[in-house]
């Protein structure tokens, strides 16, 4: 575990939130354990820059089925989908809320039919 990460946890510990550290990691296990995550998929942005994505076993099926489409891994199609997502959405900073609206819309019919 990092320094900072330890910190922020004894910080935890010493406000009472958690009894100890091995009970402020259990706690947040329990609740990543509640979010019924099928897979996670470790983003890797820049040389030391991984960041992970929880996944449900509604979202692996769709991930499953646009990567068979890319004909690419399930990681890297989750990686293509958001730099194009983040690509749109540095071209369109002035977007009005009725496009948002629409974009978000097309979005969701994309990847939930």
């Amino acid at each position: 575990m990092d320094d900072d990460l330890a910190s922020w946890l004894d910080r935890l510990c010493d406000e009472k939130i958690f009894s100890s550290r091995s009970h402020g990691i259990e706690f947040c296990v329990k609740q990543i354990k509640k979010m019924d995550i099928e897979k996670v998929v470790l983003l890797h942005w820049g040389k030391e820059e991984v960041e992970p994505v929880f996944l449900s076993k509604k979202n692996v099926q769709i991930l499953t089925r646009i990567s068979e489409k890319l004909n690419l891994s399930p990681e890297d199609t989750l990686g293509v989908l958001l730099y194009r997502g983040l690509e749109n959405i540095s071209k369109n900073p002035r977007e009005s809320e009725k496009e948002k609206g629409i974009r978000e819309e097309n979005l969701r019919r994309v990847f939930f039919e």
